[in-house]
C-alpha cells in the first residue's frame, strides 16, 4: 500500500467527517430557526367567562396571548350567529332589557373586515351569551350551549405561516360556577373579614354585641 493511496484515503474519511459535521450544523441551525419561530410566535386564543360583576351573561373574551403581532385575523363561528331582531331577545330574556342584539357588536367588530394587526397582550370583550332563565340550553341571542369558533391568522415573517385555531365555546360549564376571584371578589372578601375582625373585637371590649357585617 502506497503513502498516495493512504493520504487519498485519510482525506476522503476527513471529508465525510467535515461533511457530516456541516449536515449536523444545517441541522441544529434549522432547528433553532424553528424553534425560535414557535416560541416567538403570535398565539390567538377566545373563551366564555364570567363577567367580574358577575352579571347575567357571559361575555367573549379574545386576545393575543404570544410574543409577536398577529397579522390578517379573521374570524368564523359555527354555527353562524343568529340575526334576531330586539323585540323578539326581550320576548325570549327574563332578565335583561335589550336596546340593541349584542351579537351585532360582534359583527361589527369581528366579522365584517379581516383585523390587520393584533398586538401581543391585547384583549376584547364583548357580551355573547345570555341565559334566557327558563332552563333552555339556547340563549336569548339564539346560540347553542355549545358552539365553535376559528380563528385563521399569520404572523409577520416575510414568508408568512398561516395559523388557524379553533375553540370550543361552551356555556354549559360556566352553569352555576362561583363568582370568579377577581381583584373586585378579593376586595369584597377582605371587606367581610375585616368587619368580623370588628364584631370580635366589640364584643372582646364588652361592647353590646351589634352587627357590622355586609353582604355584597
Amino acid at each position: 500500500m502506497d503513502v498516495d493511496y493512504i493520504t487519498i484515503v485519510i482525506n476522503a474519511i476527513l471529508a465525510s467527517c467535515t461533511l457530516g459535521t456541516l449536515i449536523v450544523a444545517v441541522i441544529t441551525f434549522r432547528q433553532a430557526k424553528a424553534f425560535e419561530k414557535e416560541r416567538t410566535r403570535p398565539m390567538m386564543q377566545a373563551h366564555l367567562r364570567i363577567t367580574e360583576d358577575y352579571a347575567s351573561h357571559y361575555e367573549l373574551a379574545i386576545s393575543n396571548v404570544g410574543q409577536t403581532i398577529a397579522h390578517n385575523v379573521f374570524f368564523r363561528f359555527d354555527p353562524p350567529l343568529p340575526e334576531l331582531e330586539v323585540n323578539e331577545l326581550n320576548a325570549r330574556s327574563e332578565r335583561s332589557h335589550f336596546n340593541q342584539n349584542p351579537l351585532s357588536i360582534v359583527r361589527e367588530r369581528l366579522l365584517c373586515e379581516p383585523i390587520r394587526t393584533w398586538v401581543p397582550g391585547y384583549e376584547i370583550t364583548a357580551m355573547f351569551w345570555h341565559p334566557t332563565g327558563n332552563g333552555s340550553t339556547t340563549s336569548v341571542e339564539g346560540l347553542p350551549e355549545k358552539m365553535t369558533v376559528e380563528i385563521s391568522y399569520t404572523d409577520g415573517h416575510k414568508k408568512p405561516t398561516k395559523y388557524v385555531e379553533v375553540f370550543e365555546l361552551n356555556a354549559a360549564i360556566l352553569y352555576g360556577i362561583a363568582k370568579p376571584k377577581t381583584s373586585l371578589y378579593r376586595i369584597q372578601k377582605d371587606l367581610q373579614e375585616i368587619h368580623r375582625e370588628l364584631k370580635s373585637m366589640r364584643e372582646g371590649m364588652g361592647y353590646v354585641s351589634a352587627d357590622t357585617s355586609r353582604v355584597y
